[in-house]
């Protein structure tokens, strides 16, 4: 592979680098690092053995594929800066939320380009990603992101009409997860155990029924009634998340999040 350039080293362009760094897919002298901030460079450099600026015209002179790892609201700003620069040697891979394949491929005409949506489990090599690509994109390319992305978990290529669905689902879902964690361990912690306690039965049962669930390939209903026995404590507890409209709430919050993901694209466009 050749030299890869990363812009952005917050939470997933870090992740990105930790994955690819621990996995050997580049040679630490082969990466760049883009960031503004002076001392997470210093920080990034120390950590990775990696090359760190804050010059995208660096980046590009030793770079042909590039990871876009910056906020929505910042991309218009550095596909400006990159568009006199790159044509169609580049790979241009976008991890930035709602932004479309026609905005990228506008300002970056000639370069090949795919979009992708990971979450935040990548930290760990955990993370779920879907990916599609640009209209230049080649199948090199595709094995080219497909090994990037398998450093930080698991990919899947979908159709670019269906990554916001994606970012309101895996994108965002992390958050859903960890709210619904966090209100099962105040729950505990309010009838009586502590919260320490409490973190880890919350923790456990939760890494447990996700490991059944993919074990078993078993639908979440009947895995769900498998624990719900007639007139149990389960069933009590079910009772009052269907009185609460749970299930109708998780829909209208995931159907949002989608709407944004649409609207954050249109905004940035």
């Amino acid at each position: 592979m050749n030299k890869l350039g990363i812009v952005g080293g917050g939470a997933m362009g870090s992740a990105l680098l930790k994955g690819i760094i621990d996995r050997g897919l580049f040679n630490p002298a082969d990466v760049f690092m883009v960031e503004t901030d002076p001392a997470k460079r210093d920080s990034l450099k120390t950590a990775y053995q990696i090359n760190v600026t804050g010059d995208l015209e660096q980046m590009v002179a030793n770079c042909q594929t590039f990871i876009l790892a910056v906020k929505p609201n910042i991309v218009p700003r550095v596909l400006k800066e990159l568009a006199a620069g790159v044509d169609g040697r580049f790979l241009v891979i976008s991890i930035a939320a709602g932004i479309s394949l026609t905005t990228l491929e506008d300002k970056l005409s000639e370069a090949r380009v795919i979009r992708v949506m990971p979450n935040t489990p990548a930290r760990i090599g955990k993370g779920i990603s879907a990916y599609t690509l640009g209209k230049n994109a080649t199948d090199e390319d595709d094995q080219q992101v497909k090994s990037i992305l398998g450093c930080i978990g698991k990919a899947i290529k979908l159709p670019e009409h269906l990554l916001d669905a994606v970012t309101a689902v895996s994108g965002s879902g992390p958050a859903y997860v960890f709210y619904f964690l966090e209100a099962m361990i105040d729950a505990a912690v309010m009838i009586g155990l502590s919260r320490a306690d409490a973190t880890v039965l919350v923790t456990e049962t939760a890494l447990g029924s996700v490991e059944l669930m993919r074990t078993t390939a078993e639908d979440p209903a009947k895995l769900r009634n498998d624990v719900t026995s007639p007139g149990g404590t389960t069933a009590a507890a079910l009772y009052e998340l269907q009185q609460g409209g749970c299930a109708g709430v998780i829909m209208k919050a995931i159907a949002a999040a989608a709407q944004k993901s649409k609207e954050l694209g249109r905004s940035n466009g």
